[in-house]
């Protein structure tokens, strides 16, 4: 079934199963398995790094059900990071594609006030955004919480931008995947921009994959600032290949700069889950080195884009 056929299911059959035994039943497993499986199927290609789930509550009826997709990049569940996501109002009058926060995450961090930093951070996401936000819009989104209090109302703070879809008039599959694949292009214009380094909290990412997105993903993998650090610490600030060390020729201001490489070819990666090593699996290079080893048949050859060098020199 397309995208659309099951957001209509959704819309037209959870009043009455919310009055219905939760365990077992037909539309919390749409919700938990069937949706998801039509969201990855409308998505081109095969992006590994996606992580598709969607959720009727967790023992008993949400208030609001959901269906998520999460970059494990930045989180693999719905209680932290940010991410887009079906949210369907409590009233089942209509359901919105947002990009939005995890609002587990802010409540355990700003407590009282996790609405206002939720709206905060979903400014500053926009700013960063700018233009690219459309044809999605910023304007606030309605999920009509039955209190102050329930996860729906969260979701209303933590939105970033979003398109609506009123349950009488859900658009044609071709506009649903439309949409879909344009607000994963806004998730990761957020990514690239280093949105998520500052919510995540990983010593080391775990999960890379060979893909389609190949050089984006590497990236990623290179802005995790924990990680970035710790290499740095381990092999310090002098480029691998040519030698040159940013603090001896900025001073003070080129103190501790310089930019961490990932060496290992994600070809060899295919089909595994690793921990990366900071020594093993990353060069320090400065910002002209980094490049230029891009260009190259096999970016780990650090050998060779020094012996470049050399013979440039020569």
């Amino acid at each position: 079934m397309p995208i659309g056929g099951h957001l209509l299911d959704v819309l037209n059959g959870y009043a009455l199963a919310k009055n219905e035994t939760f365990e077992g039943h037909a539309l919390a497993q749409k919700i938990r398995v069937e949706l998801p499986k039509s969201i990855r199927a409308a998505l081109p290609g095969e992006d590994l790094l996606l992580l598709i789930k969607g959720s009727a509550g967790q023992g008993a009826w949400a208030r609001g059900p959901w269906a998520a997709i999460f970059d494990r990049l930045v989180t693999n569940s719905a209680q932290r990071g940010f991410y887009p996501v079906y949210l369907f109002a409590e009233d089942m009058k209509g359901v919105y594609l947002s990009l939005n926060q995890a609002m587990t995450e802010a409540k355990k961090r700003y407590r009282a006030d996790a609405k206002t930093a939720l709206r905060a951070r979903a400014e500053n996401f926009r700013a960063m955004l700018g233009s690219n936000i459309q044809p999605f819009d910023a304007n606030a989104i309605n999920l009509a919480p039955s209190s102050v209090s329930n996860d729906t109302a969260f979701y209303e703070a933590g939105n970033i931008c979003s398109v609506y879809y009123p349950a009488d008039k859900i658009p044609a599959e071709s506009a649903l995947v439309r949409d879909l694949v344009r607000v994963l292009d806004l998730y990761r214009i957020l990514i690239e921009a280093g949105a998520g380094d500052e919510q995540n909290g990983q010593e080391e990412l775990e999960i890379f994959f060979e893909g389609d997105g190949r050089a984006r993903t590497h990236l990623r993998i290179e802005r995790n600032r924990k990680l970035v650090a710790r290499v740095k610490k381990l092999k310090g600030c002098r480029c691998e290949a040519c030698d040159m060390s940013f603090s001896e020729r900025y001073g003070e201001l080129g103190v501790d700069f310089i930019e961490a490489h990932h060496l290992v070819p994600f070809s060899q990666l295919k089909g595994n889950a690793i921990p990366l090593d900071p020594v093993a699996d990353f060069a320090v290079l400065c910002a002209n080195c980094h490049r230029m080893v891009h260009r190259m048949k096999d970016i780990a050859d650090i050998n060779g884009l020094r012996a470049a060098l050399q013979t440039n020199k020569a």
